[in-house]
C-alpha cells in the first residue's frame, strides 16, 4: 500500500501525431476527500517501468468516452540517459491494464520520431476518438496525417518546443510553445493546423504566430473560448529576476485580442520574483483560472504554488482571494502547480509537487472554494500530500477529472534504480454543472 502523508534537449521541430481509439467505466469510491482512491488499482497508485534502466514519465492524461485513461508522455528508449521516444499507455477506468488495453504487449506504444529528446506534452481525442498527441522531436522532415499519421510543424529555423495543445470546434488543432530566436533569447510561438495536417492559413495568414512580448517569452498552456477566442498561459523575462506570469488573447482569426488586457491582447502580472503560468482553465462564466509557481526566494520562503483569477477582460478578479492571486505555501522550501481542474461546482483542484518532509518530492494538492480560499471539507485544510514511497521521489505534470469524478494525477517518480510513470487518483466529489468548456 502507498501511504499518504499531507507531494533539452535539443530540439528542431514541434510534431503532432493521430492513434486510433478503444473503449469502460468505473464506480465511484465512498471515501473522504483527499483519500487516495482505492477503487483505483486496489491502493490508489500505479507505477509503470516502461524501461529498466531509463527515465519513464506522463505529461498528460485524457478519459475516453468510455472512462478508460489514455496517457502521453516518454520512455527511455535505449537506456541512454536524456534520450527519450514518445509513449502512449492506456488502462482502464480502475486502473488495470489488460490484454484488451494494450497498444504494443506493454500497456502502451512508443512512436519514434527520432532516437533523441522526444516528448509527448498533451493528448487529446478527437471526434472521431481518435487520439491526437502533440510534442516535440529532434525532426527535421515529416508528413501529413493521411500518410504517416505525424505533422512536423516547423516555425523557424531554431530549437522548438510545443507545450500545449486543443482542439477547437471545427477539429482544428491549436497548438503554442515557444521557440530560440536567438543564441540567448525566446519568443512565445502559436500556431493553428487543419484536421488533415497542413497549416490552417486563416490564422496569422500563414497559420502561425511568433511574439516577443519582453525577453524570454513562453507559452506553456491554452485554452479556447466557446467563441473560439484562445488564451494562452506562460511567462515573460523567463528565468529573469522580474519574470512575470503572461496571459494572451488570440481572436480566431490569430491576432491579439484588443479586447484583452488593456487594449494590447495581454497581460503580465508580477507575485513575488521568478513567477511562471504552467496550467490554464476557463470558468463557465467565462473567468480565466491560472495556477504554476511563484518565486518568493527574495523573501525567504523558497517557491510556492501559484493560483491567479482574470476577467474576460483581462484584469485580475478581485473577488478571488481579494486581490485576484494566491501564493501557496505546502510547507516546504520548493512547490508549484503544474495543472488544474475546474470541478463541476465550481471548486479549485490545483496538482503539482512539494518537497515538504525533506525526503525528495511528494505528489501535492490543493482545492480552493470559487472565492479562493482554501476549501477545508478537502483533508482538512485544504492541503493534502501524496508520498509514493519513503525513498521515492514523484514530480507531478497534470490532473483531468476521472469517470468517477474523482482527480487522477500522473507524473514520473525516481526510485533506486531509474524513473517510471506513475498515476495516482484522489477523492474530490463534486456536484453541479460542469463549470469548464
Amino acid at each position: 500500500m502507498r501511504v499518504l502523508t499531507r507531494l533539452l534537449q535539443v530540439v528542431l521541430a514541434t510534431v503532432i501525431s493521430f492513434t486510433s481509439l478503444a473503449l469502460i467505466a468505473q464506480t465511484p469510491a465512498a471515501a473522504a476527500d483527499g483519500d487516495l482512491d482505492t477503487s483505483f488499482s486496489d491502493d490508489g497508485w500505479i507505477v509503470v517501468d516502461s524501461h529498466s534502466a531509463g527515465e519513464d514519465g506522463i505529461i498528460d492524461t485524457a478519459i475516453d468516452s468510455s472512462g478508460k485513461i489514455i496517457t502521453g508522455g516518454y520512455w527511455n528508449n535505449n537506456g541512454t540517459t536524456n534520450n527519450w521516444s514518445w509513449q502512449m499507455l492506456r488502462y482502464t477506468a480502475a486502473g488495470e491494464c489488460t490484454a484488451a488495453e494494450q497498444f504494443d504487449g506493454n500497456c502502451g506504444t512508443a512512436q519514434w520520431f527520432s532516437t533523441a529528446a522526444d516528448r509527448i506534452t498533451e493528448i487529446m481525442i478527437d471526434a472521431n476518438g481518435k487520439y491526437v498527441t502533440v510534442g516535440f522531436a529532434d525532426a527535421n522532415s515529416g508528413s501529413d496525417f493521411g500518410d504517416a499519421g505525424k505533422f512536423v510543424a516547423t516555425f523557424g529555423s531554431e530549437d522548438e518546443y510545443c507545450r500545449a495543445g486543443a482542439l477547437d470546434a471545427d477539429g482544428k488543432i491549436v497548438i503554442a510553445g515557444y521557440l530560440k530566436n536567438s543564441s540567448t533569447d525566446w519568443d512565445a510561438i502559436i500556431g493553428r493546423i487543419n484536421a488533415d495536417g497542413t497549416w490552417d492559413t486563416s490564422f496569422s495568414s500563414d497559420g502561425k504566430y511568433q511574439l516577443s512580448f519582453d525577453q524570454d517569452d513562453r507559452f506553456e498552456d491554452i485554452a479556447i473560448q466557446p467563441d473560439g477566442k484562445i488564451v494562452a498561459v506562460g511567462v515573460s523575462d523567463h528565468g529573469h529576476t522580474e519574470g512575470d506570469i503572461l496571459v494572451a488573447r488570440f481572436t480566431t482569426s490569430g491576432a491579439l485580442d484588443a479586447t484583452f488586457g488593456g487594449g494590447d491582447g495581454w497581460v503580465r502580472t508580477d507575485f513575488e520574483n521568478q513567477d511562471r503560468g504552467f496550467g490554464v482553465e476557463l470558468q463557465s462564466n467565462g473567468k480565466i483560472v491560472v495556477v504554476g509557481v511563484c518565486d518568493v526566494a527574495n523573501e525567504g520562503g523558497g517557491d510556492d504554488g501559484l493560483v491567479a483569477r482574470f476577467t474576460t477582460a483581462g484584469v485580475l478578479d478581485t473577488t478571488f482571494s481579494g486581490d485576484g492571486k494566491i501564493c501557496q505555501d505546502h510547507g516546504g522550501d520548493s512547490e508549484i502547480y503544474r495543472d488544474l481542474v475546474i470541478q463541476a461546482d465550481g471548486k479549485i483542484f490545483a496538482a503539482g509537487h512539494t518537497n515538504n518532509g525533506g525526503s525528495g518530492q511528494d505528489v501535492a494538492a490543493a482545492r480552493f472554494t470559487t472565492a479562493g480560499a482554501l476549501d477545508t471539507s478537502f483533508s482538512g485544510d485544504g492541503l493534502a500530500q501524496y508520498d509514493g514511497g519513503s525513498t521515492d521521489d514523484e514530480a507531478a505534470y497534470s490532473v483531468t477529472q476521472a469517470s468517477n469524478g474523482n482527480m487522477l494525477i500522473a507524473g514520473t517518480v525516481t526510485q533506486a534504480s531509474d524513473a517510471d510513470n506513475f498515476l495516482v487518483q484522489i477523492v474530490s466529489a463534486s456536484t453541479g454543472t460542469p463549470a469548464v468548456t
